[in-house]
């Protein structure tokens, strides 16, 4: 365990052929060239990053140490085809619920940036890829061949977080920054160390040439995507092909976890999280504030559980983090909706259909609904990083009052999924309202408490639980379509969850009704009161 801030950032960058440490320098530098923010790398990650600072008019730099951005998908995956789904038919006009089935796209304000506009296989060539970040990159602010190979710390009172980061390139350029984002990715090869390690050749350069096995006997070590990607090029040219691993094969079928295999293929962190770095839940590194992990390394956070470290995952998580900074450094709160409280049944169905930054990021991000001072009010806060939840105020910048707090994030069920489960035993499926908390596959879960979280509940939650006990839930039974529209099986019984939380008439009225409660009614239901007694009430259709 890391006890000292450079020991845990010196380990945060040495998997990136970076070093790092503290220097004391004079107040003037030579050439030295400033910036508020500095990204590494200019993958998906940090150009994804680099589009929210630009789009925002951010002072900013990324540095990429190959001659063009996505250096990546240029080598890899080696049999050029990706295993991440480009969906163009959906059968919805709606945006964002078509980024549900867009895995491939960066998020951006220019509709042209979809990544369907340049591939309209299911699983594109990764050549589609590179062209795709070619044109993403084009307006921003990239300097390529820049290989950045020391990052120093410099304490300063003017400086955001007490300290400047140095950066040093292969020219000995410097460049002084305030917050530096890591988006490299995982660049350091899984070696192996066991006798005759020397006889084996690595995913990376082995031949993909399928006539260069022929007739040979091959062992593989692995039995991920990569390993079958390898075995399913070579089957008909070899004489045998043996796979061995550590484990038995995990297919995401089962385990609902993108990154383990999939079917159309025959401080650092503990454990099996050690290639990750030690971040907190807002992404940032453990020790060293103001230093930020974007990208496929920011999985420490979800690793074997949800999508952060693949392109439909962590282009929410970099979103987060630009949110996180706006807030912090800029003073701009997190972005929010305020609706009257009759409008929470419509708010909230709204984003169970249509949000994908939630249906990507399961039991990670959330949306939090804050109960106004009377409750007659909301204000509505989307895809808030689960961890976050006990410091939300400080993170977000909006004023929680005591009055109570929804919370709205995607589970799949408990016991469902995992390695050799079985996830098609004929009673999988959960079809009525009064049974929906046995729901098995992806569905909406809505927390309810009437007061936040604090850091110590969230520390002893139950195992396996995203979030502490709250006051209340509610589970929106399962839906093979993922269309939560019953009117009997979904709608009401949310309705009546809400009302029961906030002891108040959630329905809607015509306005012929509302009419008639204002004559007999000393209290009008507060759908009238928002709504027709502020003329915006409807007519019924004779």
């Amino acid at each position: 365990m890391c006890m000292l801030p450079l020991n845990c950032l010196f380990f945060l960058l040495h998997r990136m052929h970076i070093f790092i440490g503290f220097l004391l320098l004079p107040s003037v530098f030579s050439q030295l060239i400033t910036h508020d923010y500095c990204v590494l790398g200019a993958g998906p990650g940090g150009l994804q990053i680099a589009k929210f600072l630009d789009e925002a008019g951010r002072d900013y730099i990324v540095f990429e140490r190959s001659q063009g951005p996505g250096s990546f998908f240029q080598h890899f995956p080696r049999h050029r085809k990706l295993i991440s789904i480009n969906k163009r038919f959906t059968g919805s006009k709606n945006k964002e619920f078509n980024f549900r089935h867009d895995w491939n796209s960066l998020l951006s304000q220019d509709e042209s940036l979809r990544f369907s506009h340049y591939s309209h296989d299911f699983f594109p060539h990764a050549d589609d890829m590179v062209k795709y970040l070619q044109n993403f990159s084009t307006a921003l602010n990239v300097l390529y061949d820049r290989e950045i190979r020391n990052v120093r710390m410099k304490a300063s009172y003017d400086a955001w977080n007490g300290h400047y980061f140095l950066l040093e390139d292969q020219t000995v350029q410097e460049y002084l920054c305030n917050v530096l984002l890591v988006a490299t990715g995982l660049s350091v090869l899984n070696k192996l160390k066991f006798p005759g390690e020397e006889y084996t050749e690595g995913y990376e350069t082995i031949s993909i040439d399928p006539s260069n096995f022929t007739g040979q006997s091959v062992l593989i070590l692995g039995r991920g995507n990569s390993a079958f990607e390898t075995a399913e090029n070579i089957l008909s040219s070899t004489n045998f092909v043996h796979m061995i691993g550590r484990s038995r094969v995990r297919l995401s079928w089962s385990t609902h976890y993108v990154g383990d295999l999939r079917s159309v293929r025959l401080k650092p962190a503990s454990g099996l999280k050690s290639k990750y770095p030690f971040l907190k839940p807002n992404y940032e590194a453990k020790y060293s504030q103001g230093l930020f992990v974007i990208g496929t390394a920011s999985h420490a956070i979800d690793f074997r559980k949800s999508a952060g470290g693949f392109i439909h995952g962590f282009r929410y998580t970099a979103r987060t983090v630009h949110r996180l900074m706006e807030n912090r450094y800029h003073h701009i709160p997190w972005p929010s909706t305020h609706y009257p409280i009759s409008q929470l049944p419509n708010v909230l169905l709204r984003r169970i259909n249509e949000a994908s930054g939630l249906y990507q990021m399961f039991e990670i991000l959330v949306d939090v609904i804050l109960l106004g001072l009377d409750s007659t009010t909301f204000e509505y806060l989307e895809e808030v990083p689960v961890g976050t939840i006990p410091t939300l105020a400080e993170n977000t910048g909006r004023k929680i009052y005591n009055t109570g707090v929804f919370i709205l994030i995607m589970e799949y069920g408990k016991n469902f999924s995992g390695p050799e489960k079985d996830v098609f035993h004929y009673n999988r499926a959960i079809g009525e309202a009064k049974a929906a908390w046995r729901s098995n596959f992806l569905h909406p879960v809505i927390y309810y408490y009437r007061q936040l979280p604090s850091e110590q509940q969230m520390d002893f939650r139950p195992h396996g639980w995203p979030l502490p006990r709250p006051d209340y839930i509610h589970h929106v039974v399962e839906d093979f379509l993922t269309h939560w529209t019953g009117p009997n099986s979904h709608i009401l019984p949310l309705r009546r969850f809400l009302e029961n939380c906030l002891q108040k008439d959630l329905r809607a009225f015509y306005s012929d009704h509302c009419f008639v409660f204002s004559l007999t009614h000393q209290t009008l239901p507060i759908f009238c009161q928002q709504v027709y007694l502020q003329n915006q009430g409807l007519k019924r259709k004779r």
